[in-house]
């Protein structure tokens, strides 16, 4: 019946008018029928070629998650409208899916050059912002866009997200109303909006006394001999209930199993899909509320906190830094310390420069922040790059088949992976990486690669592997969330 409905859209398309090929386009992407909306601008394009139709294929096809199609569109529309705003705003996109932020900034800005109400272009602008810890130019380039093309449903999401309560609740319930997507992204906006409506204007993960700086122990976690998973603090719940939790740079507050949820009284707010390495798919969980949590000398009140409903493994649960981020947070793995100082003055051209992954002798990167996920440029065997989350969680670093193959060859490995949701099936190895992620490379004898096409999707650009524990370990990591730097010490 689908292939009958798209061969009729195909058939129909010779003797529809532009404009009515344009409405159901338009009415096809709103309602998240991005296939049948592809199929449409490229029955308008086969008439008559124009930036908007290939933008709105280019579009279409990002949210099909089909990104080599679209980037050749994008090369396309290019060659036939190289003064247009719209077709270099498109290849931004592209860009920004891939992984290419400067190559993306780099478009945006020409795109607003050559026509400044270019409403796409502001929301691009924003995206880079936001990711490059410019939060406030975010909102700021949010809004033009919005102003300028009110209809448009990436920016009122975008827009929306960032508003104070209930602003942001209601902007987001206005997308869930009129803007369909795929049932993953759904069932994550929908989380996403009950949370916020929940903690409505309510401050969370508030420190009880202001503290300027601390020093706290780390625990190696080592559930047997010789298996060394990372590093631990040491976690007190409500003044009754003590936990070792697994620091994991990847990971958003805290994470406990339900079992421990109970014992500690934390209260259920709202349902969450708890995602992560593995094909199994989201696992079942919950936001919960704690009334106090300590860590160290850290005090914090009225805690959001993650719960599985399984349990977390052999650790008793996560816990992320993202939450400490009035701080520089510096993970001291040799001296097993967890450090946190007062930020240093913002450097001049710390919101300004994109580092290069290669670059030797700079101790201080930068990093793309996606929620709470840090994304080094990290270059491997100096034939590949890509964007791989530090993630301290992770024992083992890993990278993306697709980017392994352009690193060196691979062989298919027997390995145990998993992850909170579920084993990888399908591994390989890559033997011999060295990757650049720091003034000092690092090798290692061999690199466990699979799939990381979900997360991917999820965050809107590509994801090519983890900095795991294996790498991090000998190393003393400064965390500078404010201006998103990060500074590595150590090899």
């Amino acid at each position: 019946m689908l292939l009958l409905t798209a061969g009729l859209l195909v058939a129909q398309s010779s003797v529809l008018a532009p404009q009515e090929l344009y409405r159901s386009a338009r009415s096809s992407f709103k309602q998240g029928q991005f296939k049948e909306a592809a199929a449409a601008y490229r029955a308008i394009i086969a008439q008559k070629p124009s930036p908007e139709a290939y933008a709105g294929l280019e579009q279409s096809l990002l949210k099909l998650d089909d990104v080599s199609a679209a980037e050749a569109e994008s090369k396309k529309a290019l060659a036939l409208f190289p003064q247009s705003a719209l077709t270099h705003t498109s290849r931004g996109d592209v860009n920004f899916r891939q992984g290419l932020f400067a190559d993306a900034d780099a478009e945006y800005a020409t795109a607003l050059g050559l026509d400044e109400k270019c409403a796409r272009a502001w929301l691009g602008e924003g995206k880079i912002q936001l990711a490059t810890s410019r939060e406030d130019q975010a909102m700021k380039s949010f809004a033009r866009a919005r102003e300028l093309d009110p209809d448009d449903g990436d920016t009122l999401y975008y827009w929306a997200a960032l508003q104070p309560y209930p602003q942001n609740v209601a902007g987001l319930d206005k997308h869930l109303a009129e803007f369909r997507s795929d049932p993953d992204e759904t069932r994550r906006e929908h989380d996403f909006v009950e949370l916020l409506r929940h903690v409505a204007d309510h401050k969370i993960w508030v420190l009880a006394k202001r503290v300027p700086q601390a020093e706290i122990k780390m625990e190696t976690i080592s559930p047997v001999p010789r298996m060394l998973l990372g590093m631990g603090l040491r976690v007190r719940f409500n003044d009754s209930v003590n936990a070792t939790l697994l620091l994991d740079t990847g990971a958003n507050w805290i994470t406990i199993p339900r079992k421990l949820a109970e014992k500690v009284g934390a209260r259920k707010i709202s349902d969450y899909g708890l995602e992560g390495t593995g094909d199994s798919g989201p696992a079942a969980g919950y936001f919960a509320r704690v009334d106090k949590i300590t860590i160290g000398e850290l005090e914090f009140r009225d805690c959001i906190v993650h719960v599985s409903m399984k349990d977390t493994g052999v650790v008793e649960g996560l816990v992320g830094t993202s939450f400490l981020s009035q701080y520089l947070v510096t993970l001291d793995f040799p001296a097993h310390r967890l450090r946190l100082t007062t930020l240093p003055s913002s450097p001049s051209d710390a919101k300004e420069k994109f580092f290069s992954a290669a670059e030797e002798n700079q101790p201080v990167r930068r990093f793309f922040g996606f929620g709470h996920l840090l994304l080094m440029p990290t270059q491997v065997n100096r034939s590949a790059e890509g964007l791989f989350v530090l993630d301290t969680g992770a024992n083992t670093s890993s990278i993306s088949p697709e980017l392994a193959r352009r690193a060196g060859k691979v062989r298919n490995a027997t390995t145990h992976v998993s992850g909170v949701s579920g084993e990888v099936k399908e591994k390989f190895v890559l033997d011999g990486a060295t990757l650049r992620y720091s003034a000092t490379p690092q090798t290692l004898d061999q690199l466990i690669a699979f799939d990381r096409h979900n997360l991917s999707k999820q965050l809107g650009t590509e994801v090519s592997g983890f900095i795991g524990y294996d790498l991090l370990q000998k190393m003393k990591v400064a965390i500078n969330y404010r201006d998103g730097l990060v500074e590595f010490e150590g090899k």
